[in-house]
């Protein structure tokens, strides 16, 4: 065994550095995250070959004098703190003093830098051999770092690293969260040269998120403002309406500093679990002012992971979240594309239609308006031509309850849609105030259903209806074990399974309300547990067979509906909590605007 014994400071700063820069991008974060604490209003960051061959970063903050900048580089040195009760009240976004002695240690260095006052300012160059130059020098207030040949001494970490291309984006990526967390910092990202993030001027988060995820999702933001324990919370999130299908649209801010914890992410999720089907998440950006001695920033080096010492604030946020999204609710909107509506356009598909016509005429005669939908929607054939909408109202006495609840929810819009028809005998065409509104009729009884199921659940009084005759099940050796592990919960949801031998059983009773063939409901919703190949939880099962049984209790599309069945459904659709999307996630209803279809029409 050798002898302890004290490392050279070269080789302290280099290990150092690995926990602070592992690649390109973070140098980028440490460079960032100072500018905005030196009070930035514009910070521009130039980038070659990914940014290890070239990385520049410029802000117009307050600068550094020759005796500060002297300092920044050596190990445990930062402005930030004095002694460690000072990171209890920490409100910066740095306090650590390895950045730039890690940055030192590992490329080439120079910095240039200027106060207001000074009528000139400094420049230190230093490299990993910490040869340092220091010398006076004519420079914009402010500061300028550039980091050349990153890794030049380290060539081991090199390998651990991916494409320019990807690490590029990393860069890309923490410039757009810095964006979002100071939206009055304008950003500029140059790769190469050539511009690839440009926030100048635009001060406000809807505009910055329309500029990085487009017009559908500024449709769909809504505004958070509210008061939690020891703080407030404010920012936007997306109505059920958008929805992605990972987390990256989720940025959480304590404090202008972008953090990730599990217990707001499940704030969150709670939060969208009745309206956003498994897999798809909402766009959010959301800031919590917070006390900082009611937070742990140092559970992790890099400073992103934090700890809530209050555990009841994440359930207020969903609370508080959940009853945003129920109060703002708004109908999408369904834009027309003029430009389709062009003569020059109508004559040039008329010319490819005739033409596809007279290739394939007994195939295109033989379609209809149905067939085409078929392509977008899985129709189902309905057991009769009518279904008693009305009737599922009187069976069901819990749609007041849910009135009482969401009676000033509701979009008044909707409320004062006059039904004028049903398209394909699918949607339902309704004219409101400002336009034109279309109905899924299969998914927005969907919704009605299963909020009066999610009602009913909740007060333990779910009927079942026992089977005139038991219906024999024969089951394969992976629908026995489904059926084994969850045949309690079944139980309590309505579903009575009696074993009759050799991976038989009796179904004897299912939920009241069920329209489908028992044996035919039974086996989709064993091959809807399947799909979760046992993972599933008790409380999951209860609200995926929720979600199942209203799916199937619904009127399906291509089922006649009379005046009377379509307004009392868009009667009973207005007083649900979410009536944007069924429990799917699937859009319920679109309006077009008067505005978009006279544009349409060219009469405006």
């Amino acid at each position: 065994m050798s002898n302890v014994h004290l490392l050279d400071e070269l080789t302290a700063n280099q290990i150092s550095a690995g926990e602070v820069i592992e690649r390109p991008v973070s140098v980028v974060k440490e460079l960032v995250e100072n500018a905005l604490d030196a009070g930035t209003k514009k910070i521009v960051v130039e980038i070659t070959k990914g940014g290890l061959e070239l990385l520049k970063v410029t802000d117009d903050g307050c600068g550094m004098s020759k005796e500060d900048v002297s300092l920044a580089i050596k190990r445990h040195a930062t402005s930030k703190i004095k002694t460690i009760t000072d990171l209890e009240t920490l409100q910066s976004l740095g306090f650590r003093g390895e950045a730039l002695p890690s940055i030192t240690s590992v490329a080439r260095v120079e910095i240039l830098t200027r106060e207001p006052q000074a009528n000139y300012g400094t420049k230190l160059t230093v490299a990993g051999d910490k040869d340092v130059s220091l010398e006076p020098v004519g420079t914009a207030v402010g500061t300028t770092i550039i980091v050349a040949d990153l890794f030049f001494n380290t060539p081991a970490r090199k390998k651990f690293l991916r494409s320019e291309r990807y690490e590029s984006g990393l860069i890309h990526e923490v410039l757009l969260q810095f964006s979002l967390s100071h939206p009055q910092v304008d950003f500029l990202l140059l790769r190469e040269g050539k511009e690839v993030l440009n926030t100048i001027g635009i001060k406000n988060h809807p505009d910055l998120l329309e500029h990085y995820f487009g017009s559908s999702a500024q449709e769909a933001l809504v505004e958070v403002k509210g008061e939690l324990s020891g703080g407030k919370i404010t920012g936007y999130l997306t109505l059920p309406t958008y929805h992605r299908t990972n987390r990256k649209g989720i940025n959480f801010f304590i404090n202008q500093r972008r953090v990730y914890s599990k217990e707001l992410l499940k704030a969150l999720e709670d939060a969208y679990e009745n309206v956003l089907p498994k897999g798809q998440f909402p766009l959010c950006v959301l800031n919590l002012t917070l006390d900082p001695a009611i937070i742990d920033v140092n559970v992790h080096p890099s400073k992103l992971e934090v700890r809530l010492r209050n555990p009841l604030l994440a359930k207020e946020m969903s609370v508080l979240l959940q009853e945003v999204l129920i109060k703002q609710q708004k109908i999408p909107r369904y834009f027309l594309d003029p430009q389709k509506f062009s003569q020059a356009n109508y004559v040039e598909s008329r010319a490819e239609e005739m033409s596809s016509v007279s290739s394939n005429s007994e195939q295109v005669k033989s379609k209809g308006v149905q067939e085409v939908f078929q392509q977008f929607y899985s129709w189902e054939p309905s057991p009769s031509n009518n279904f008693p909408i009305k009737d599922w109202g009187k069976e069901t006495n819990s749609f007041s309850v849910i009135a009482e609840k969401s009676e000033q929810s509701a979009d008044p819009d909707l409320q004062l849609c006059r039904v004028i028809g049903q398209l394909a005998q699918t949607f339902i065409l309704a004219e409101g105030e400002d336009g034109l509104y279309i109905i899924d009729q299969h998914i927005a009884q969907e919704r009605v259903i299963y909020e009066d199921l999610l009602e009913k659940h909740a007060h333990g009084c779910l009927e079942s209806q026992v089977l005139l005759h038991p219906v024999a099940l024969h089951l394969t050796l992976l629908e026995e074990e489904v059926v084994l592990k969850y045949i309690l919960p079944l139980a309590d949801l309505g579903i009575i399974l009696e074993h009759f031998g050799p991976r038989s059983y009796l179904l004897r009773a299912l939920p009241s309300g069920i329209r489908e063939e028992p044996q035919d409901f039974f086996y989709s919703l064993l091959e809807h547990l399947e799909l979760s190949r046992g993972k599933m939880e008790a409380l999951d099962l209860k609200k995926e067979f929720l979600v199942h049984s209203s799916c199937k209790m619904a009127i399906k599309a291509k089922t006649k509906l009379t005046f009377q069945e379509m307004e009392q459904l868009l009667h009973d659709l207005s007083k649900t909590k979410n009536f944007l999307t069924c429990p799917h996630g699937r859009p319920i209803i679109y309006k077009i605007t008067y505005q978009e279809i006279l544009k349409a029409f060219h009469r405006v």
